[in-house]
């Protein structure tokens, strides 16, 4: 054995050194000696500070006389006794049963208290309580995987709920082995358990949103799928050049815009479903079926008539069958070849860009909302105005006027008109693009659907 010098402060006068250390300058030895004195003294903070209590040495130490050599006996025991603390110390609960020769030891470490609310003696003194607190629904896969560990010798792997003591459900992760003998027969099991109770609600959450947000993308898909099946594939009428598209936002909102032509020339009608997802499609989808079936129905039907007839049945369905209260902002064009054009309804304001002046005219559309109230007819307000040659009428939703950029203003109304004013000279599809250009440059990220209608007049013969 080789001594150290003492280390500046230890509280240890002596520092023994192990042979399989011997070798070792002493500048390193000095650091080492320093080390564990400083530990020692952290260690037992009544003022006893022998470094020497900090290893596990071969021999047992008496602080009063000194070392002497111990006997196997107490060599066992104090090995023992530290394997014991050091099991009960693991924040799990360690187990071990012992196997075949007639004996039925079992040990359970105390921390199943901590976990089940039973104290060790309690689970000792009972050899079927662990079952008795598993989880009626869990007991089959336990058992299953119980058995299947037993016959592939291991690792047996599980994870099921306890009943606490107080009722409360704690999943547990179960591992353990068989161990054998030299002639491969079972000796006991051992194994180790651990609370994940937390881990399982935190993925129980996470599955939740991922259910959820599966369910959202189905509903919006959809919804999609309702909004532009019923869009008009190649919207024409006698007189008008017509040009129009309608982008679905992530969250559908419920854009609406149809052509229905008749012998004096057609209908226009545009709107905008309140709220979002399914079931704003699902009423856009009444709107639709009703307007077409009142304007085929009531051929001469004026629009004021039109917006009260369908208001009246699209309350109903709202209220008393889907039980919401969604409204729906609407506009109702009925177009002559001749030019005029008749409108009722509330939304946006309709834009005219005039050929003769090429500035933009803005008509304002007051009148109800559909679905609001159950009658509308004395309320509803009606206008006209006349499209000369050349003349491009332009017609939009909210997607458009309220775009936001980052710093979070609108693009509102007079940049559309402004815009539009930009390509007097082109053609409807033309102007419906670069609309829709300079909107995606604002907000490259809408929230809303985006609706464009452009139409050019030209006397029809």
């Amino acid at each position: 054995m080789t001594r150290a010098s003492d280390a500046p402060g230890s509280a240890s006068d002596d520092f023994t050194l192990p042979e399989n250390l011997e070798g070792l300058d002493a500048a390193t030895l000095k650091r080492a000696h320093a080390f564990l004195a400083a530990l020692a003294e952290g260690t037992f903070p009544d003022g006893f500070a022998d470094s020497g209590m900090l290893t596990w040495a071969d021999r047992l130490f008496e602080p009063q006389t000194g070392a002497h050599p111990a006997s196997i006996e107490e060599r066992l025991k104090a090995a023992e006794s530290r394997f014991l603390t050091l099991v009960e110390q693991i924040p799990a609960v360690t187990f071990m049963a012992v196997l075949g020769e007639g004996e039925n030891d079992v040990y359970v470490s105390p921390h199943i208290e901590h976990m089940l609310g039973y104290s060790q003696e309690e689970w000792l003194s009972d050899p079927f309580l662990w079952y008795y607190r598993l989880h009626p629904d869990d007991r089959a896969r336990w058992n299953e995987e119980f058995a299947r560990g037993v016959r592939t010798g291991g690792p047996f792997r599980s994870e099921c709920r306890f009943l606490a003591r107080d009722g409360r459900e704690v999943w547990v992760h179960g591992e353990a082995r068989l161990v054998k003998d030299a002639r491969g027969r079972p000796q006991y099991l051992q194994g180790v358990a651990f609370d994940i109770s937390e881990s399982k609600r935190a993925q129980e959450a996470l599955l939740q949103v991922a259910v959820q947000q599966a369910r959202n993308a189905e509903e919006i898909a959809i919804a999609h799928r309702v909004q532009t099946s019923i869009l008009p594939r190649e919207p024409a009428l006698p007189g008008l050049e017509i040009a129009a598209i309608m982008l679905p936002a992530d969250d559908v909102g419920g854009d609406y815009y149809d052509v229905r032509p008749h012998d004096e020339g057609g209908w226009i009608m545009i709107g905008d479903v309140s709220g979002h997802g399914l079931d704003a499609g699902l009423v856009m989808l009444m709107v639709q079926s009703v307007a077409s079936a009142l304007t085929v129905a009531h051929a001469p039907i004026r629009p004021p008539e039109l917006l009260a007839l369908l208001n009246q049945v699209i309350y109903d369905s709202i209220v008393h069958r889907l039980q919401r209260s969604e409204y729906v902002t609407l506009s109702v064009l009925r177009y002559r070849r001749d030019g005029l054009v008749e409108f009722a309804g509330a939304h946006q304001d309709i834009l005219v860009l005039r050929a003769r002046t090429r500035r933009v005219e803005r008509i304002s559309t007051p009148g109800p909302w559909v679905g609001i109230r159950s009658q509308i007819g004395d309320i509803v307000e009606d206008g006209e105005f006349i499209l000369e040659p050349g003349d491009v009428l332009v017609l939009y939703t909210d997607g458009v006027t309220e775009a936001i950029d980052a710093d979070g203003e609108l693009f509102d109304v007079e940049r559309l008109c402004t815009a539009i004013e930009e390509v007097a000279d082109q053609s409807p599809a033309e102007i419906r693009d670069y609309l829709l250009i300079k909107v995606e440059s604002w907000s490259p990220h809408p929230t809303d659907d985006i609706t464009l209608f452009v139409a050019k007049y030209s006397p029809p013969e």
